[in-house]
């Protein structure tokens, strides 16, 4: 491997050390010292120290310990944040989930609780830089590298406040159509706690479900956690999280723990594909906070466009930016007495995609266990539905997207029924 002019590899991974005790330092180093691909530059026992060290460094990663004597470790990420493009790891003895919220709320990329093995510190440093341009060492000039791309790593919420919609059906086939249309790595996420049956759709017996990452805890859902309960559809090249297996799981997925597990999935997927409830529990409204996108359902029913429009008003009272909100139409037919283009007025808004009703079809796919945008590709509703995954996929997509398809994380039972 050849050499930069500073006697780097080229893809050696520069590495910064926050923490207060000298001993968490020294055990990092020593964790490290086999990793020819990761090379320690420097090590900060103070919020402060960090701060200055990162702007001289530049490190492509910092591994900080959230709780520091000075200042708050959270706190230093956001500052350093805002300074350099780099790539923050937080570490912690605290494996409760609002401890790791917080870390991502400011953009790390990783969470390890202590004390963590060698192998779970190097795969989440290696994790971290995935799809992040490496920084070239930092020159007298003061170098930055400016804003490097975080790849994919998009969630997308296909929600309606009217149960109905067909919003299940219309996640299930359009996680499957954008895999096809983007061929990058997507799970489908049965996020509604109470009544999900995404694996019914999709035709999966299993009985991994969302509650068993919500039970592994903060920082303990590696790629083996992920492995084991994300199972690939062999219809398709989607991954299927299934909801949990009793209702009353539901209560014990609070706001925190939500996110932690779908920015978690976030981490090992090119896009998480998220259908939720219609209430606004804390699940759900946690699951529209952290989405990049969020599929919006109505159907031309009188009382479905109600519920959107008070959604609407809703989203800005709880500061959901409704910037990342696309609003879907799904059963179109003119005999239903409602045309789009007057829900549209209504709500002023423009529909994102409008989906045709194919009852027949529908309900055969799902009494089959085979999305129709598996066995009837040429039918109007699969066109429309690939339109769709098409159109989501152009607003997710990155300035300059050079890096390949993920493969699927070494991978996943294929448990299908």
């Amino acid at each position: 491997m050849g050499q930069q002019p500073d006697g780097r590899a080229p893809d050696t991974i520069r590495l910064l050390i926050v923490d207060d005790m000298a001993e968490t330092a020294q055990n990092v180093q020593k964790l490290l010292h086999f990793e020819r691909d990761i090379r320690v530059v420097g090590i900060a026992s103070s919020g402060r120290d960090a701060i200055q060290k990162a702007d001289q460094l530049r490190p492509d990663v910092i591994l900080m310990d959230i709780n520091l004597r000075d200042m708050d470790g959270v706190e230093v990420a956001e500052i350093i944040g805002r300074q350099i493009s780099t790539c923050i790891v937080m570490m912690s003895v605290q494996s409760e989930p609002e401890y790791f919220s917080q870390a991502m709320s400011v953009g790390a990329r990783g969470y390890l609780v202590k004390p963590f093995t060698s192998e779970k510190l190097v795969r989440t440093i290696r994790r971290a830089v995935e799809n992040f341009p490496l920084a070239p060492p930092p020159t007298t000039g003061g170098y930055d590298r400016g804003g490097g791309t975080n790849g994919l790593r998009k969630i997308i919420a296909v929600y309606s406040p009217k149960g109905g919609a067909g919003t299940s059906v219309l996640a299930a086939n359009m996680a499957i159509a954008l895999q096809q249309t983007t061929q990058k790595s997507v799970v489908l996420v049965d996020a509604n706690l109470q009544n999900g049956d995404a694996h019914v759709l999709l035709n999966v017996n299993t009985s991994a479900s969302i509650d068993d990452l919500r039970e592994a805890g903060v920082g303990a859902i590696d790629q083996d956690v992920i492995d084991g309960t994300v199972i690939k559809h062999g219809e398709s090249e989607i991954g299927l999280l299934r909801a949990p297996l009793t209702p009353e799981s539901a209560e014990l997925f609070t706001s925190d723990a939500t996110k932690a597990i779908l920015v978690e999935l976030r981490d090992h997927f090119d896009y998480v594909v998220v259908d939720t409830g219609s209430s606004f529990s804390e699940a759900t409204l946690s699951v529209l906070e952290v989405a990049d996108l969020i599929v919006t359902v109505t159907t031309l029913e009188v009382t479905t466009i109600h519920r959107v429009s008070q959604f609407f008003q809703l989203a800005e009272r709880v500061g959901i930016s409704l910037s990342k909100v696309r609003l879907v139409c799904n059963r179109v037919e003119q005999y239903y007495g409602i045309r789009p283009n007057q829900v549209e007025s209504q709500l002023r808004r423009r529909f994102f995609a409008q989906i045709p009703e194919d009852e027949k079809l529908v309900v055969a796919s799902i009494n089959r266990g085979v999305p129709f945008i598996v066995s009837q590709k040429a039918a109007p509703i699969s066109r429309a539905v690939h339109t769709l995954a098409g159109r989501i996929a152009e607003v997710l997509a990155p300035q300059s997207d050079p890096t390949p398809s993920r493969r699927w994380p070494a991978f996943l039972g294929n448990n299908n029924s």
